[in-house]
């Protein structure tokens, strides 16, 4: 179940956001909702640096297993990332009516919490070697990954239109 689910994450995260913001409108949030945003980028971009490629795949791989950067101290900061990110939407949609953004956040935290459980047992069956190294900063890669901030940052804008 959790290789089905790691293949559409990324639909499902997008349509329970959409779902989310249907029911949510009209937006309510200042500009403070932009701090987890923006710490959740940092994060993730932080990340991405040791993570490697194949974390953008449809399939659940463990070519080896990052210690270094935020692997220091958390076993899955591309989740965490990502809720932050999700959390500074749901702030910048909800206000400051906690419930509201907690129920926000409850699809994908499930979503992640089954995932990064499955990718942990992976990593513990696979003998993938460790790496504690950040990859080459200067590899083509990394465009892709600035660009990947911009969606979230132009629908934190557009929501407070």
């Amino acid at each position: 179940m959790s290789a089905w689910l790691y293949r559409l994450r990324g639909e499902w995260i997008g349509a329970w956001c959409v779902l989310v913001g249907v029911l949510s409108w009209p937006a309510r949030g200042t500009w403070v909702s932009g701090v987890p945003l923006v710490a959740g980028l940092a994060l993730r971009v932080w990340a991405r640096r040791y993570a490697g490629a194949h974390t953008r795949g449809r399939e659940m791989a463990a070519p080896y297993r990052a210690v270094g950067g935020p692997y220091r101290f958390a076993g899955h900061p591309l989740y965490l990332a990502n809720l932050l990110v999700l959390a500074g939407l749901a702030w910048r949609l909800q206000g400051n009516h906690l419930p509201a953004i907690a129920l926000s956040l409850s699809g994908p935290l499930l979503l992640y919490a089954i995932l990064a459980r499955s990718e942990s047992r992976l990593l513990a069956t696979t003998n993938a070697p460790v790496r504690e190294q950040a990859l080459d900063a200067l590899s083509g890669r990394w465009r892709s990954e600035w660009a990947s901030l911009a969606p979230p940052l132009l629908m934190w804008f557009l929501l407070g239109w």
